[in-house]
């Protein structure tokens, strides 16, 4: 019991650690981190009172019936889950696709944030390899934003040496979910001769950072994309473990919403 003690206020400290690390970076969602803190002391000091105090207080054996298949399924939940984003993460976008959707991401004032900027890299290549395919800027203006994601993008890819006519701009949505649902609005508009529903019998590429390629494939294809494919791009590895961890619980909100 002291050494399993010592471990979990170990793994306490470092949680608590990259807490800060992010919470001082501003990163969002860091808070997990402060709680998974919080249940690695209390376990670890539980564990360590046990062993100081044999015959004290114990949790009564039903309690602990419960917590343990609470957390074995917790990590069932979470190893199965990850798995699939890890499998996102690694898959090679498809040749010659009809169209890209690239999924906006913070703007800061008008410059791409890190991570938009590493999705429009990974746009800008795959466009300059494939002359026949366009892509749909997706992403409205947020707060802090002096522009919408999708000029953002836009400005960044001409200067890049994509011309205009093969960019179309979505400058509504605020989540995946919308940039799904009105890239296709955007697409349809755009070839006035087809239906939505043709649309999405498309060969669609989705190009956002790495983390997230799993989950967009999966609302993707809820909203009704027939031919979907992951075009992942990089993301910074200083925050990957967060950024992975973050997005099992996404994953987990989306299901419980029924949008994937």
């Amino acid at each position: 019991r002291k050494i399993m003690s010592g471990i979990l206020f170990a793994a306490g400290s470092i949680s608590l650690l990259y807490f800060l690390i992010l919470a001082w970076k501003h990163v969002d969602f860091c808070i997990i981190w402060l709680f998974g803190a919080a249940v690695l002391y209390v376990w670890g000091g539980y564990l360590r009172y046990r062993s100081l105090h044999p015959d004290g207080f114990s949790v009564p054996v039903w309690m602990s019936v419960i917590l343990g298949v609470v957390l074995a399924v917790g990590i069932l939940s979470f190893s199965v889950t990850e798995g699939k984003i890890i499998h996102g993460m690694t898959s090679e976008p498809e040749e010659e696709l009809d169209y890209l959707i690239v999924l906006g991401a913070q703007v800061k004032k008008t410059v791409p944030s890190k991570a938009l900027g590493l999705r429009l890299q990974k746009a800008c290549e795959y466009l300059k390899e494939h002359s026949q395919t366009k892509a749909v800027l997706s992403g409205g203006q947020g707060s802090g934003e002096e522009i919408a994601e999708a000029e953002c993008m836009y400005r960044y890819l001409t200067e890049h040496g994509i011309p205009e006519e093969r960019l179309l701009k979505e400058e509504c949505s605020t989540t995946t979910r919308e940039n799904l649902m009105y890239s296709a609005r955007v697409l349809a508009d755009s070839r006035q001769e087809v239906t939505t529903e043709t649309v999405l019998g498309s060969k669609i590429g989705l190009v956002s950072n790495n983390f997230h390629i799993y989950r967009a494939l999966l609302l993707a294809e809820k909203f009704g994309y027939r031919k979907v494919y992951g075009v992942p791009a990089a993301s910074d590895w200083k925050l990957q473990i967060h950024y992975m961890v973050r997005e099992y619980f996404a994953v987990l909100k989306a299901k419980i919403r029924g949008d994937i």
